[in-house]
């Protein structure tokens, strides 16, 4: 007799065949998947178990050193150290960050925009929140470790900028922006720049990156699960890859520190421009622009109200004047019209013209800065007490154009090629000129103003010192020059340069000794617009020009003209007369103290008495 199942029997059997395909389809996805993980991807997770437990730590490069011409240390680094997040350690982001507000007083909203900023980025790629942490924030960081996972400290070379250094000159460091990185990262692949790194921004800093920068190195270290780096290096007794920085290059500049030390102290309270060159060969010896800024303050995020303040001030403290500022050169440009003068024979060192205060021409009267006259003068006399009224009859007698040919000479009305900062043409005109520019034909008696310097003439300091250096050494336009070699960290030099010149003026030698003697009465004669600047025991020719800003008749007294109206004082020499070494320029805007030779001569001699007293004692390099 057949026994029949129970129902029971057939329906456990169902469960247990159903159960025993659920277990194997489900070993078999576990297989699968352990498969997937461990063979197929098993090389990139087995990196970044790698990663748990090894770190890549940047050691960063410091950037190159500059000297001055004797070497002594302009420009330097110290150690800083930033605040570091580290996206893939970190844990609870809102929670990390509302703790760093308390921790280094920044807004979280600040922590925050610069941690999405890096969105993209790899994210055991460390994030720069803050730069130069006080020694007391680290000390709150470093307590506080444990409570703030993928956040670390690191240290860093920061420039070591203070007070006294020439801050257009040497320039800044500031973060690099997006379209920089992209451009560098082309220009020089091998310095391997990052989106939080700091680049030059101006000055030197800029014009020489790409030798002031270094290339970073690393160091594997171990880490904790907080990211925290563990202080046995190698449990295994494994030697950790390390690759150490290389510092940049340094610069070996012509420029005198001390000079420049001296340069700031005598033009203390002014705003301006100053410039000494050496005009044997163009090496430039001190360089300095006013009112100046503080390069910290790129260290650091720029808050929009200070940007704006800088931006505002009348005196424009972010422009480079020594090569960025143009001004009517006003008197000092009178040596250009008198060679002009003298190379086309239309007078001789005797020719006299008579001075009664004004000249007269149709309905116009311009009048000289001695209204009383100076009754019959010569070229020399012109020079020495600045009379327009002679200038205005050469400047009628040659014309706009031949006074812009003797100009080009000069190499006037064009870059001189510094290759420092912003460096502007100026402006020498011509009839061309002015009917290009502005659709209108020249006037004779705008040739009255080209020919005293003022009208439609504009020069930098740069251009001034040029050309004065022109006449000081016989004709010849330098090339201006700052470095005169760059240095590797190990002591080799990897460049060095020389004096190039621009041009010869090919001014007549007699013409330009007449000229130089000239220049020496100027200051040596009581008489002279530039006695001032007479020192005993030193030689110096020089020329004074007083500029006006605005038109000031109708002020009834000197204490009703606003300071931006009042006049640029300007003062140009070179000393000794014969076979100079130096030639300065003194540019100081809206001078309340006077002209050319109340405000500016005196300043002059004060540098050029510095440099007689630099260059008759020894110096030693201080590193």
């Amino acid at each position: 007799m057949l026994k029949t199942l129970s129902p029971f029997v057939i329906i456990g059997e169902r469960k247990f065949k159903i159960t025993a395909v659920v277990m194997l389809l489900v070993i078999l996805v576990l297989g699968v998947r352990l498969w997937y993980v461990q063979i197929y991807r098993g090389a990139h997770y087995s990196r970044i178990a790698e990663h748990n437990r090894m770190r890549k730590i940047a050691i960063p490069a410091p950037r190159g050193l500059i000297y001055d011409r004797h070497g002594r240390l302009l420009l330097g680094n110290h150690p800083s150290f930033n605040l570091l997040y580290v996206p893939q350690d970190a844990h609870q982001r809102e929670h990390t960050l509302q703790l760093l507000v308390d921790l280094v007083h920044v807004p979280a909203h600040v922590l925050a925009r610069r941690v999405e900023a890096a969105r993209g980025r790899p994210e055991f790629l460390p994030v720069v929140l803050k730069r130069a942490l006080s020694q007391h924030e680290v000390s709150l960081l470093n307590i506080n470790r444990m409570y703030l996972p993928g956040v670390d400290t690191g240290m860093f070379p920061q420039r070591n900028y203070h007070e006294g250094l020439p801050a257009h000159l040497l320039g800044y460091i500031g973060q690099i922006d997006a379209d920089t990185l992209r451009l560098y990262r082309k220009r020089y692949p091998h310095k391997n720049y990052q989106p939080s790194d700091l680049v030059g921004k101006q000055g030197l800093e800029l014009r020489w990156e790409s030798y002031l920068r270094g290339i970073r190195g690393y160091e594997v270290v171990q880490v904790d699960a907080f990211g925290r780096r563990v202080q046995r290096r190698d449990q295994l007794g494994l030697r950790l890859p390390r690759q150490e920085a290389v510092p940049g290059a340094n610069l070996e500049l012509t420029l005198d520190y001390e000079l420049q030390q001296s340069v700031a102290a005598a033009f203390k309270g002014k705003h301006g421009a100053v410039v000494a060159m050496n005009p044997r060969n163009g090496a430039l010896l001190a360089l300095l622009s006013t009112p100046q800024f503080d390069p910290q303050i790129y260290m650091r995020k720029l808050s929009h109200q200070r940007w704006q303040a800088l931006l505002a001030n009348p005196f424009h403290p972010l422009l480079d004047k020594t090569t960025g500022g143009e001004y009517a050169p006003g008197s000092i440009y009178k040596v250009v019209t008198a060679l002009a003068a003298l190379g086309d024979k239309l007078i001789t060192p005797q020719t006299q013209i008579e001075c009664r205060g004004r000249f007269v021409l149709g309905g116009d009267t311009f009048h000289c800065h001695q209204r009383r006259g100076h009754g019959p003068v010569n070229l020399k006399r012109a020079l020495v007490q600045s009379c327009d009224v002679f200038f205005y009859h050469l400047g009628m007698a040659l014309g706009v154009d031949r006074i812009a040919h003797y100009a080009s000479k000069f190499a006037l009305g064009r870059k001189l090629g510094l290759n420092l900062n912003v460096e502007r043409r100026g402006l020498i005109p011509t009839r061309a000129w002015k009917q290009k520019r502005h659709g209108q034909k020249w006037q004779r008696g705008e040739n009255t103003s080209i020919a005293i310097g003022q009208g439609y003439n504009l020069l930098t300091p740069l251009q001034m010192v040029s050309l004065y250096a022109a006449i000081a050494n016989g004709g010849t336009v330098w090339r201006p020059w700052l470095v005169r070699s760059v240095i590797d960290h190990y002591g080799k030099p990897l460049t060095r340069y020389a004096a190039t010149p621009l041009q010869h003026s090919g001014i007549n030698s007699q013409h330009l000794q007449l000229i130089r003697n000239y220049l020496r009465a100027v200051v040596s004669d009581p008489r002279g617009t530039g006695y001032r600047a007479k020192l005993a025991g030193v030689e110096i020719a020089g020329k004074t020009g007083s500029v006006q800003t605005v038109s000031l008749r109708r002020y009834q007294k000197d204490s009703d003209v606003s300071t931006k109206w009042r006049e640029h004082a300007i003062f140009a020499a070179f000393s000794p007369p014969q076979n100079a070494d130096i030639v300065v320029v003194v540019v100081s805007e809206n001078d309340r103290s006077g002209g050319g030779g109340t405000a500016a001569a005196p300043i002059a001699a004060q540098i050029i008495q510095a440099w007689r007293k630099l260059s008759t004692r020894p110096r030693t390099a201080r590193r």
